[in-house]
């Protein structure tokens, strides 16, 4: 998200475009966007039902930093029905006598009825209000976890000055035909306290012992009390660069398994924050080397993205912060970038999961190879240029992002959204709405094939989360797009109509978390490769299924799961076209 000050420098003013009411779409390779194809999605928005939109304030007119994060999506299937449903934080506004009061707005879920159809069920559910009937906060993003291990999806909302922990609960505990709702414990799992703006979070299982602990990102210390003017030299008031404020100190916490989390971020070895570090916008948890212990990414805003290696034992978590040795904090000019969006795949058929970072104009998205270094360890190699993406990717500022197999060929490709940060962007041909931008994968590099988006990229957009899943579960992945102040988008994956797949979920023993497994399957001469991940996109949960596109091919070989404990489970001649359970041994 980083402010071009050389823009500033070369006297560049506001593009006319900016004043339109309808600016013209401009590619992200200045070029036309991409090839022409069969749409790979349908947006469904209007057919769903859904509608809803995320608030920013923006119209109270004071150009603050809060204004410019946006939203996320959570997938979440909290009634067991078998369906994803769609939790959206709600964003917020500016009220009391000073204009300055930081309110929140409601925020949403809607309920999956099937056929692409959904009914807001935020009142049934108990997601109205939080403990006590207050009102919400200013709310960003969200993440799941069963951090119980009851067997039921818990919900983490994060936002400004708090989060709040929604654990699943049955509306009747003596009758389970009355349905699942919410309930707000913040107070009792002891993260009601030490929070002053989390962005993305994300569980998984640093420890060992089952429970899904967390990492929350937090940003600057931005406040009306630390807001100064900028205009970049012109007349117009701007939203300030965030390299003006220092970085908040990001938090993990310890899952006690009795309910509760305690914060270990000194003992655990987190980075602290400062004007040069921290600035957390994005997190994401998998297993980098193989080991079966989750390791964490983390994307920073104008700082140096961080790489936490896991070194933690059952009951005590102790992590190794390695990007600039590892490679992976900077991009292949040395510049520390700004830094949103993030995913892990294996893109090139390696086996070992890569890592992608979406970021702001004029700076290169990132593609990081994982390298295994002879002796053991890895290394992270900047790889946009040779996989064909740094050309496609200058002139937009990215969020949501993921990893999917659109066309089902077995080879993941490459989603991002996008939209400006400022009200007013600075150079030529730059607007606020921007087009998303799809990169199809050809056997470990990337072709422009936006244009088989379909209808949703005809218009430009104010973009931030996207929530990735199979909501109507055909094998398919669908997106939920969450916009800043425009409503909510819904496109139901299309692509590859003749050709086959397969989905597993995998089911911990005793409900225990999965982040940090792999998933291997054999199709034809090759192996696919899927990682369970926590964290990724953008303020996201996505769906935690895994999915393999299997082209034509009818008769897939052995799928092998190596669980976190380093325990392998091997399955042969599952069907195609359907999802299986996996449950661990």
């Amino acid at each position: 998200m980083r402010h071009l000050c050389t823009a500033v420098l070369l006297g560049l003013v506001f593009a006319a475009a900016a004043c339109t009411p309808k600016p013209q779409p401009t590619a992200p390779d200045g070029h036309l966007p991409g090839v022409d194809g069969p749409a790979l999605f349908d947006d469904i928005t209007t057919a769903s039902r859904l509608s809803f939109t995320y608030r920013n304030g923006e119209e109270a007119e004071h150009q603050t930093m809060l204004e410019t994060l946006g939203g996320g999506v959570a997938l979440i299937d909290y009634d067991g029905d078998g369906l994803l449903d769609i939790f959206l934080p709600g964003g917020g506004r500016f009220a009391g006598s000073n204009g300055k009061e930081i309110v929140g707005l409601p925020c949403k879920l809607f309920k999956n009825k099937g056929n692409g159809r959904f009914e807001d069920f935020t009142t049934v559910s108990g997601l109205d209000a939080l403990a006590g009937g207050q009102p919400w906060f200013y709310s960003h993003g969200a993440a799941v976890a069963d951090y119980d291990r009851d067997g039921w999806p818990d919900l983490l909302v994060t936002g400004w000055g708090r989060v709040a922990l929604f654990r699943n609960v049955p509306i009747d505990p003596a009758d389970a035909t009355k349905g699942r709702r919410f309930q707000d414990v913040t107070t009792e799992a002891g993260l009601d306290h030490g929070i002053t703006w989390a962005t993305s979070a994300a569980f998984a299982d640093l420890d060992g012992d089952g429970y899904p602990d967390l990492y929350l990102c937090q940003y600057l210390n931005w406040s009306f009390a630390n807001h100064p003017k900028c205009d970049y030299n012109t007349t117009i008031p701007q939203v300030c660069p965030p390299k003006l404020f220092e970085g908040l100190p990001h938090k993990v916490y310890r899952n006690t398994g009795t309910g509760s989390f305690v914060d270990v971020s000194a003992e655990a070895g987190l980075v602290g924050g400062g004007r040069e570090s921290s600035k957390g916008l994005g997190v994401l948890i998998v297993d980098l080397d193989g080991d079966g212990k989750p390791d964490i990414y983390v994307a920073n805003d104008t700082t140096p993205k961080l790489l936490y290696m896991n070194h933690s034992t059952p009951g005590t978590i102790r992590l190794r912060e390695v990007g600039q040795t590892f490679g992976a904090a900077r991009d292949s000019q040395g510049n520390a970038n700004g830094s949103m969006g993030m995913d892990a795949g294996d893109y090139n058929g390696t086996g070992r999961p890569a890592l992608w970072v979406t970021n702001y104009e004029h700076e290169q998205h990132g593609l990081y190879r994982n390298e295994a270094r002879p002796g053991g360890g890895i290394f992270f190699h900047f790889e946009s240029e040779r996989a064909g993406i740094a050309q496609m990717s200058q002139k937009s500022v990215g969020w949501g992002t993921a990893f999917l197999d659109v066309d089902l060929d077995g080879w993941e490709d490459l989603l991002v959204v996008n939209g400006h940060v400022m009200r007013n962007p600075l150079g030529n041909g730059v607007t606020r709405k921007q087009l998303p931008v799809l990169y199809q994968n050809i056997r470990g590099t990337f072709r422009n094939i936006s244009r088989q988006i379909g209808r949703y990229h005809d218009d430009p957009h104010m973009a931030r989360g996207v929530g990735f899943g199979d909501l109507d579960n055909d094998g398919r992945t669908d997106l939920v797009i969450s916009h800043v102040n425009e409503p909510v988008a819904i496109l139901r994956g299309v692509g590859g109509p003749d050709r086959h797949w397969l989905g597993v979920r995998l089911a911990g023993k005793n409900h225990a978390d999965i982040v940090g497994a792999k998933v291997e399957l054999r199709v034809g001469d090759r192996t696919l490769t899927r990682f369970a991940k926590g964290g990724g996109s953008y303020l996201s949960s996505g769906d935690r299924r895994l999915l393999f596109g299997l082209g034509d091919v009818v008769n897939p070989g052995r799928l092998t799961v190596t669980w976190p404990n380093g325990t392998k489970h091997e399955v042969d001649g599952l069907a195609i076209d359907r999802y299986h359970t996996i449950g661990q041994k």
